[in-house]
């Protein structure tokens, strides 16, 4: 019996092992190339959060605008674990203030009243998606 719970016990780590090696096969390109995309569907989510920004949208408007960009923003993140850390963190601090600006409009509140602060923040992770971009070469 013991010796059936070895050889299962390696079995079982074995196959882990063969797992996890199979989630890491990218290579640098592809990683490269799957960041790229990323960057790009960011780019066209942000584009749409400023087209939707306008002082006629409701919050409800801006949230929605706001979680395709969050949705776009965590699919670049997951991306870039691997590829261009130090631009990665500029990201992540400005995603940080657009998140924090878009939430900082409360109920009763007009979404003109923080249209501008909501596109700064939008501009700061544009910038920092392009010096992202620029880095990895896409």
């Amino acid at each position: 019996m013991r010796r059936t719970t070895a050889v299962t016990a390696a079995i079982t780590v074995g196959l882990v092992v063969l797992g996890t090696a199979a989630c890491s096969n990218d290579t640098p390109e592809e990683n490269t190339e799957q960041a790229c995309a990323a960057a790009e569907r960011l780019s066209t989510a942000l584009d749409d959060l400023d087209t939707t920004v306008t002082p006629d949208a409701t919050v409800d408007e801006v949230g929605a605008a706001r979680d395709e960009v969050r949705q776009a923003w965590q699919e670049l993140d997951d991306a870039t674990t691997d590829v261009a850390e130090d631009r990665r963190q500029e990201l992540d601090d400005a995603w940080d203030g657009l998140q924090q600006a878009v939430d900082g409009v409360q109920g009763d509140e007009t979404v003109a009243d923080a249209a501008e602060s909501i596109r700064d923040e939008a501009a700061n992770v544009q910038d920092a998606r392009q010096a992202m971009v620029e880095e990895l070469g896409c």
